[in-house]
């Protein structure tokens, strides 16, 4: 592929991830949830789905553990989050969504979903499959690209 096609390609991709991170703006207010912001959706979301250490968050996000730090204390305010040592090590601090912090990121996920529907319901068929294969190809190629790096970290 040339690289004029490629960043064309690109640029598409880039304004379809910035109408996901709308579709997640809009979720957040149509679900009324009140001082988050969508990067701390995106932390709640994965401790959700089961990242429970701080440095790991920070990690995967790629910012400094005094940042990711500053930023759980915020949601632990906010009621979303606990922080706890596990008894193995007191060093160690493990991270739990509260009943508040589920509920927000199961309402807020199902209005997601919802919008993700509406736009696939004015799709046809086709497109439809065109979508999906091709969202299949990009995401088996950016875990194998993470995957590649994550081994050349630990080589």
């Amino acid at each position: 592929m040339s690289p004029a096609v490629n960043q064309e390609l690109g640029e598409k991709i880039l304004f379809a991830s910035k109408i996901m991170v709308n579709i997640l703006a809009e979720a957040l207010i149509g679900a009324k949830v009140q001082g988050l912001s969508a990067p701390q959706y995106r932390i709640l979301d994965m401790i959700y789905n089961g990242v429970d250490k701080p440095a790991e968050l920070a990690r995967m996000l790629d910012i400094s553990p005094p940042a990711i730090s500053w930023v759980l204390a915020k949601l632990e305010e906010g009621g979303f989050i606990d922080r706890s040592h596990t008894k193995e090590d007191r060093r160690r601090v493990v991270l739990e969504l509260t009943g508040m912090g589920k509920d927000v990121v199961r309402r807020v996920n199902a209005r997601r979903r919802k919008l993700i529907n509406d736009v696939l319901g004015r799709m046809d068929e086709q497109e439809i499959r065109q979508l999906e294969t091709s969202l299949e190809t990009f995401t088996r190629s950016y875990l194998q690209m993470k995957d590649e790096e994550r081994v050349g970290d630990h080589a």
